[in-house]
């Protein structure tokens, strides 16, 4: 019988171990730089998704701002050149704008485009490098993601103090902001989109423009008409009548509202009346209007919003109860008419309106904006809900900037 000297036998068996030792480790490695090539894959990937995302919001607020695709396109490369996925730049190989809907997704736009859709990758020569995966070898994967960010549908009221307070000239400068913002929401309007306007002095508000879908053009272009009309409320002037009262004389100070006849007139003859009786401001009129045109709304829009636009914190200056108004016989039959209690507290004003934009909040996620020029009171504070926030105005001049900065910050959605 032949046997093996022990010695050797002892050497073949290291020997086996060290094969299959090494064979493990190539094994184990080669796991190991498969696992951390799909993380740092996932990793790009996320990178690439947040560009995508971010690009397409930047071309949507720029769309909204402006209303052209080229500025959009240019913001959209902006942000993908200063953001890097997997250590370096990436492309924007599509950029398509368009509309969105529930249930249909991204499709082209019949008129005015409010959605886009930006697609982001590093693909071919700027594939991304592999870290350790080679071994398998696998040099580099591409990677790509695609985002559409667009406008939700909309109802938004705007609520328009106007009182004389404003006077003639500052009164201008809220018209120019309003039209502004109109013009802005029209630009990137589509589908449900809808506005609408209430005007209030104390005791009287009015429905000057009711929910309006302005994604048809001559509904936009008829609002907008009737807004170049809007100033303070109407007065009729004492002695000397002025026609036209481009500085306010015998309009804003001297006036006694002794109107001649139950019909419209005065100094401001498109706007309604406001009758020496009647002085003071009450935001809780227009705003309890405004809740309920909201109320009786059947819109399909997803994003409800209202913007409270003042001069001036809440007063009664004593107003009694209309009757010379009554006396005269004069019945506003030109807008729906709100007539709210009197006499009516400053207090009571507060509570009234914070208790309707909170209602409206808490029933139909209407968010509300205060915006006051150089007044403060509480009463800005209580009413705002939601996304709303408040804006002390130091010169009437600001506003346009300050209402177009509100409606272009109003959210945006990633919906796919």
């Amino acid at each position: 019988m032949l046997r093996t000297p022990k010695g050797r036998f002892c050497r073949a068996r290291r020997g086996n171990y060290s094969l299959m030792l090494a064979a493990a480790v190539i094994t184990l490695l080669g796991f190991g730089a498969l696992s951390i090539d799909i993380a740092y894959m996932r990793l790009s990937a996320a990178q690439a998704q947040d560009v995508a995302d971010a690009a397409s919001q930047a071309a949507l607020i720029v769309l909204r701002n402006t209303g052209s695709t080229v500025s959009a396109t240019a913001a959209a490369q902006r942000v993908v050149d200063v953001n890097q996925v997997a250590g370096q730049a990436a492309t924007m190989p599509v950029i398509e704008f368009g509309q969105w809907e529930d249930g249909v997704g991204f499709g082209p736009a019949a008129t005015v485009p409010h959605a886009v859709r930006v697609e982001v990758a590093r693909e071919g020569s700027g594939a991304v490098p592999l870290l350790l995966a080679r071994i398998w070898d696998k040099e580099d994967f591409e990677v790509r993601a695609s985002a559409t960010s667009a406008t939700r549908s909309f109802q938004i009221a705007f609520v328009l103090d106007i009182t004389g307070s404003w006077g003639e000239s500052k009164f201008a400068d809220g018209r120019a902001a309003v039209l502004a913002s109109l013009d802005m929401l029209t630009e990137s309007a589509s589908g449900v989109d809808e506005v609408g306007m209430t005007i209030f002095t104390n005791r009287y508000a009015w429905e000057y423009t009711p929910f309006t879908q302005i994604a048809i053009p001559a509904n936009a272009a008829a609002i907008r008409s009737d807004w170049e009309k809007l100033n303070i409320a109407s007065k009729a002037p004492i002695g000397t009548f002025n026609a036209n009262p481009t500085d306010g004389t015998n309009c804003d100070s001297s006036y006694g509202n002794d109107f001649a006849s139950p019909v419209a007139g005065g100094c401001y003859p498109d706007m309604p009346r406001e009758y020496t009786d009647e002085p003071g401001t009450d935001h809780s009129t227009g705003v309890l209007l405004a809740k309920d045109m909201f109320q009786a709304s059947t819109s399909g829009a997803v994003y409800r919003a209202m913007l409270v636009i003042t001069d001036g914190k809440p007063n009664n200056l004593g107003a009694t109860s209309g009757a010379i108004r009554e006396t005269q016989g004069f019945v506003e039959d030109r807008w729906v008419e709100h007539k709210g209690p009197v006499p009516r507290t400053i207090a009571e004003i507060r509570t009234a309106s914070i208790a309707a934009t909170e209602d409206l909040w808490n029933n139909l996620e209407v968010h509300t904006w205060a915006v006051s020029l150089v007044v403060d009171d509480p009463i800005l504070d209580g009413m705002v809900q939601g996304d709303g926030y408040k804006v002390l105005v130091s010169n009437s001049s600001q506003l346009v900037e300050v209402l177009t900065g509100i409606i272009s910050e109003m959210p945006l959605a990633i919906v796919e």
